[in-house]
């Protein structure tokens, strides 16, 4: 049984919450997304039990920062419903030749780049033509038929591509060897199924015993500062985060994140709201060339 100070305590607790810290993304690309709570007041709380600390601690915090979030965030949230509600029609309203024209533009700049080529390890998305994603059928098609192979002495490719599991933002990326590896989810989206026709697991892109050289990324609108605009869902940047942390974790170099991108795409810079937990790109591809953008991108995209 608790004593009358220990349930003041909690009380006191439960009221007030404690304040936390978030590593908030920058422009400067710091290479760790961790989320850490400040410890509890020492000098009095050690006195509780350390279940209960843990439990109310955690969750009063939690419901103090999702709370607090959520209205700090609404009008960021709000102009990005907009500008994706302005981008969706101008790709509706891009002629079907110039789109195909700049679907080609694109794809062949990707696969004549010498950082293309060198990679070993990529995630690319599959393209939805009802999405009005640029085309990555070509980058897939070459990636495919040149697979990597055990002990071989060139330049060989793995190729991981997204599937959804939830509507809690939470996607995971399997290695395909083949096209046929793809099966139409419930919205006709090609994705990897998790396991094989012979019934085995596919490989796990976070349990791969390298790192992933390139990320290829979709999205709706981009600018030259590395915004991203995505569709809402908060699919890739909860696993971009994910992925780099685990890739400090293996010391690891980071994967380059390059994004594919329309002309009408591409605003000026400014224009697009982000929040802390929206990823910055290395780079864009555009119908008129490589756009590179961290120092990162601006070592390794160097032709």
């Amino acid at each position: 049984m608790w004593t009358s100070g220990q349930r003041g305590r909690v009380k006191l607790l439960l009221n007030a919450g404690y304040p936390s810290k978030s590593n908030t993304r920058s422009c400067s690309r710091p290479t760790k997304f961790l989320r850490r709570l400040h410890p509890p007041n020492s000098t009095w709380l050690p006195r509780l039990p350390r279940r209960l600390l843990t439990t109310v601690h955690t969750s009063t915090v939690t419901m103090a920062n999702n709370n607090q979030d959520k209205d700090d965030l609404e009008p960021i949230f709000k102009q990005k419903r907009l500008l994706r509600s302005k981008v969706r029609q101008a790709l509706k309203s891009m002629d079907p030749s110039l789109r195909s024209h700049e679907d080609d533009a694109i794809q062949r700049i990707v696969l004549e780049s010498p950082w293309f080529k060198s990679s070993q390890r990529l995630c690319a998305y599959i393209s939805c033509s009802a999405l009005r994603e640029v085309d990555t059928s070509s980058l897939l098609s070459e990636i495919l038929h040149n697979p990597a192979k055990e002990n071989d002495t060139h330049i060989a490719k793995k190729l991981y591509v997204p599937r959804v599991e939830d509507k809690n933002s939470h996607m995971r990326m399997f290695k395909i060897s083949r096209m046929d590896d793809l099966i139409a989810n419930s919205m006709n989206i090609l994705e990897p199924s998790p396991v094989d026709s012979d019934g085995n697991d596919r490989e796990d892109v976070m349990h791969a015993n390298g790192p992933v050289d390139l990320f290829i990324l979709p999205g709706l609108a981009f600018d030259k500062s590395g915004r991203r605009l995505g569709r809402g869902g908060g699919y890739y940047d909860s696993f971009l985060r994910k992925y780099q942390e685990l890739a400090t974790e293996r010391n690891w170099r980071q994967p380059l994140l390059v994004a594919l991108s329309y002309s009408v795409q591409i605003m000026d810079e400014g224009v697009i709201p982000v929040t802390p937990n929206d990823v910055l790109v290395d780079a864009l591809v555009s119908p008129s060339g490589v756009i590179p953008i961290s120092p990162a991108a601006l070592e390794r995209l160097r032709v």
